[in-house]
């Protein structure tokens, strides 16, 4: 049914709550799994070009994603693993459609209704915005 599942992985509790089912989705249908971990670009206030070390940013993403790894490993699952810079909700909505995903497992953060609603969340615009179904995981 799902041949191809991304999972966005932040190294919360969510995410590996996500990962947990997404894991269980792939095993039943044999899918091919993605887990995509998205850091921001650095923001720069009065920084000249080229001196911002963005060395810190792709290691947190990198544990992140091994960490993420693991768990998949214990399911007997070996996801493929993507690490992107961009704003998290847009660049998942387009790889997703870009590269044909199927489902989109994502943990939910639990923002208040409050501050979902100054803020928004990456969940909350993903599932408004994907070609494909999104599956929110609390």
């Amino acid at each position: 049914m799902f041949k191809k599942i991304l999972v966005p992985v932040d190294g919360s509790e969510y995410a590996n709550r996500a990962i947990d089912y997404a894991c269980d989705i792939a095993n039943k249908f044999k899918s091919e799994l993605t887990f995509i971990c998205i850091v921001p670009p650095p923001i720069i206030f009065g920084a000249e070009a080229g001196i911002i070390d963005f060395k810190p940013l792709e290691n947190a993403g990198k544990t992140i994603l091994d960490s993420s790894n693991k768990l998949a490993a214990t399911k007997g699952l070996k996801p493929i693993l993507r690490l992107e810079t961009g704003q998290a909700a847009d660049k998942i909505i387009q790889i997703a459609k870009d590269e044909e995903y199927e489902l989109i497992i994502i943990g939910s953060r639990g923002m208040s209704a409050v501050r979902s609603f100054l803020l928004g969340s990456v969940s909350d615009k993903v599932s408004h915005h994907a070609s494909c179904p999104v599956l929110i995981v609390r």
